[in-house]
């Protein structure tokens, strides 16, 4: 198999400081078949396998995510960051928080799309708040164009 493994941001870092530090990636591979990784607890969670694909084939660093950024789920929902913590994300959408490898980097058009299905949502809440009267006025009022 010569697929490039997915690592973190974290595991990267990793794998750059101990070739840095030793100029040898055989060590390191050493150092986790004895489990001697305990400094680096995010590369002991990799197979054998999967480190020296990284270190021998390559590796595909999975984007990191910050609070702020906005996401896609699996199931296509698309929310906002608002915490992280340990490699679980809170988003704004419902309070769900959820386990970071199941999202994604939303696209711009995903953005833009969930924007503005936000902004509708807001939009039907105010008018559904209001009396008959009030959208009796609001529409005489779009309708005759008094600004």
């Amino acid at each position: 198999m010569s697929d490039k493994v997915k690592i973190t941001q974290e595991q990267a870092e990793k794998i750059k400081e101990w070739h840095l530090h030793t100029g040898y990636l055989s060590i390191l591979l050493k150092l986790h078949v004895n489990n001697a990784l305990a400094s680096s607890n995010c590369l002991q969670s990799l197979t054998l396998d999967e480190l020296a694909r990284a270190l021998y084939v390559g590796c595909e660093v999975e984007p990191q995510f910050e609070v702020g950024d906005w996401v896609v789920h699996d199931n296509r929902n698309i929310a906002k960051i608002i915490y992280i913590d340990c490699g679980i994300i809170y988003i704004d959408n419902d309070g769900i928080n959820t386990v970071s490898m199941y999202y994604s980097h939303a696209t711009e058009s995903e953005i833009a799309e969930e924007k503005e299905r936000r902004l509708s949502q807001k939009i039907d809440k105010i008018l559904f708040g209001l009396s008959s009267d009030e959208r009796f006025r609001l529409r005489a009022k779009l309708e005759c164009g008094d600004y």
